[in-house]
């Protein structure tokens, strides 16, 4: 853009000089009138330097031309990766997106343990009646294999670097401590997902054990995008050939 602006104003001064020229021409050729010979070598000059201005004009003007045809031509470059680049955040969930899909909800049975508490307290053991980690991630791995698009446990955006584990009465998603009741929000095609959930081997036991489960469809579920960081210590980039970078 600089150096269009710079021709141009190259331009428009050297059209200012060729006008002062051209008007000592016209002076010049009127001397020509008493027959000069100083002034008609005057004369030849400058038309001969009207020639050469005339001459560079016109290449700054072919010059100009193809400068903003490059950046015409850039401008439809710079769309198209900024359109690639919006695929790829979204694949790898850096943006919010929102469609059809289910919530499966996992609580921890409460009633049932105070039950069984109030019933054999010497037996009685509380990890039995909360949800654990292993409960979440098997049925995340198994909406995922379900073909689910986008996922997100109590507002945590699952990607490839997520991961789901215990830290004491809490469970840790993407370094975020999250606590009952775990709202697992996918979308995707409804009646694959929940088809899914229902013959899952988790969410069977946790029905069967009486815990608060349940899974609901939805029109219209919206994902926030992932807010964390991707931490890459060992791999590398392999050139083409073979060759790390």
């Amino acid at each position: 853009m600089r150096k269009i602006y710079s021709s141009l104003l190259l331009i428009s001064l050297l059209s200012g000089l060729l006008v002062a020229w051209q008007w000592r021409s016209h002076l010049a050729t009127a001397a020509l009138e008493q027959e000069d010979p100083a002034l008609i070598d005057i004369i030849h000059s400058l038309e001969e330097e009207d020639a050469s201005l005339e001459n560079t004009i016109a290449e700054l003007r072919d010059q100009i031309e193809a400068l903003q045809k490059d950046r015409s031509q850039g401008k439809g470059r710079l769309t198209q990766l900024q359109q690639e680049i919006e695929k790829l955040k979204l694949a790898a969930g850096l943006t919010p997106v929102t469609g059809p899909g289910i919530v499966v909800t996992l609580d921890d049975n409460i009633a049932g343990a105070q039950a069984a508490k109030n019933s054999s307290p010497t037996t009685y053991k509380p990890e039995d009646y909360i949800i654990h980690d292993k409960n979440v991630l098997y049925l995340v791995n198994e909406i995922k294999a379900a073909g689910a698009e986008a996922i997100a446990v109590n507002g945590q955006r699952i990607v490839s670097s997520t991961d789901i584990r215990c830290v004491g009465t809490v469970i840790l998603v993407n370094s975020t401590r999250l606590a009952p009741p775990y709202e697992i929000e996918a979308i995707g095609n409804p009646d694959v997902l929940e088809a899914a959930v229902q013959r899952s081997v988790d969410f069977s036991f946790l029905k069967s054990r009486d815990f608060p489960v349940k899974v609901t469809r939805s029109l219209s579920l919206t994902l926030p995008a992932y807010k964390g960081g991707f931490t890459q210590n060992h791999v590398r980039l392999v050139k083409s050939g073979g060759q790390q970078q």
